[in-house]
């Protein structure tokens, strides 16, 4: 399931398995969210629905891919945000199968329908490549020097927050 992740942040992902890909946005700056399961909470401020279970991230790139083929991505040239979302709405994602680290820097969503959601660290400071917002106001996120790290998401992490970094090279 993935490189790097202690016990806990693989069984909070093993959860989303099997669950459809329900709500796709690309949003403000070309970020990218993505819902599972059931309703979950309504933003007050844009009245977006939420779903139980939101993956995504805010600035990083990513691409949408089959078969070696990218179908959609953060840097597709586009007049609009609509047009990206109107190509990712095209496509059938299908079920969650899987969440795996696939290099040092990137992160991958893999669907039964073959399809993939790359997630790829292209800046050179730390903010979080990839979040997860799961049930019970948990979050997961992933940045390349700070790793897999787990914690509320309805509050200010401590500092001294659960690294979960992955395994260094011999």
């Amino acid at each position: 399931m993935a490189n790097g992740m202690n016990s806990d942040v693989r069984e909070l992902v093993k959860q989303i398995i099997g669950k459809p890909c329900s709500r796709r946005e690309v949003g403000r700056m070309r970020s990218l969210s993505l819902g599972f399961g059931n309703e979950g909470r309504v933003s007050k401020i844009s009245k977006t629905v939420y779903k139980e279970w939101e993956i995504g991230t805010y600035y990083s790139a990513w691409r949408v891919v089959r078969e070696g083929i990218v179908l959609c991505g953060s840097q597709d040239v586009v007049d609009s945000i609509d047009e990206l979302n109107l190509s990712l709405g095209r496509i059938d994602l299908g079920r969650f199968m899987s969440l795996r680290q696939f290099s040092d820097l990137d992160v991958r969503i893999e669907f039964d329908s073959g399809v993939a959601v790359d997630f790829l660290a292209t800046t050179s400071d730390d903010d979080e490549c990839l979040h997860i917002f799961c049930p019970g106001e948990r979050c997961i996120e992933f940045s390349v020097r700070g790793g897999w790290k787990a914690g509320p998401s309805d509050r200010r992490w401590p500092e001294k927050r659960a690294s979960l970094k992955p395994k260094q090279r011999p």
